[in-house]
C-alpha cells in the first residue's frame, strides 16, 4: 500500500500525541519534500517533533515536475497530489476541502486526519470519539458538528 500524505495530518496527530497511528495503519507514508519544507519551516508556536520529520517509516520524495501546475493549492498540497497521481497511490491524506476535491476528481482514493483517526479506532488502537473531538478542539482543528457526530459515532 503506498499512501501520500500532504502537512496538516502530520501536524494535528503530532499535536494530539497520536502520530503513532499512522504506522500502525499504513506500515509507512510517503510525503513529497514541500510537504517536509512546510513542516521544517513550522508555526513559532508549535515546532514539529522530531519524530514528525525524522521517523524511518515516513519516505520524503521529491516533488514531482508536474507539481508547479497546479498553483490554486498550497505547495504541500500541489505536491503530495501530484505524486499520488503520479506513483498510483493507494490512498492520500488530506485536511484541505480544495485539496480533497482536487484529488478526488484526479480519481484518487482521499481521507483526511478524522478518517485516519476512525480507521484506527475501529482497527481497535487509538482515541474513542469523545477523546478523539477534545484533543482535535484542543489542538485548534476546525471540526464541523456534523463531522465531530461522525467521529463520535453517533
Amino acid at each position: 500500500m503506498r499512501v501520500v500524505a500532504d502537512t496538516s495530518v502530520f501536524i494535528v496527530l503530532d499535536r494530539i500525541g497520536h502520530l503513532d497511528l499512522l504506522p500502525r495503519l499504513f506500515g509507512s507514508v510517503v510525503r513529497p519534500r514541500s510537504v517536509l519544507d512546510e513542516l521544517l519551516a513550522g508555526d513559532a508556536g508549535h515546532p514539529p517533533s522530531a519524530a514528525v520529520i525524522e521517523s524511518e517509516w515516513i519516505r520524503t520524495e521529491p516533488d514531482p515536475p508536474s507539481a508547479g501546475m497546479r498553483l490554486e493549492l498550497g505547495r504541500g498540497e500541489t505536491a503530495a497530489i501530484s505524486l499520488s497521481h503520479e506513483t498510483r497511490a493507494t490512498l492520500i491524506i488530506l485536511d484541505d476541502l480544495r485539496a480533497r476535491l482536487k484529488a478526488t476528481g484526479l480519481g484518487l482514493r482521499v481521507t483526511g486526519t478524522v478518517g485516519v483517526l476512525i480507521a484506527a479506532r475501529r482497527e481497535g488502537f487509538g482515541p474513542t470519539g469523545d477523546e478523539a473531538v477534545h484533543l482535535l478542539d484542543g489542538a485548534g482543528f476546525r471540526l464541523s458538528p456534523a463531522l465531530a457526530r461522525v467521529l463520535r459515532g453517533d
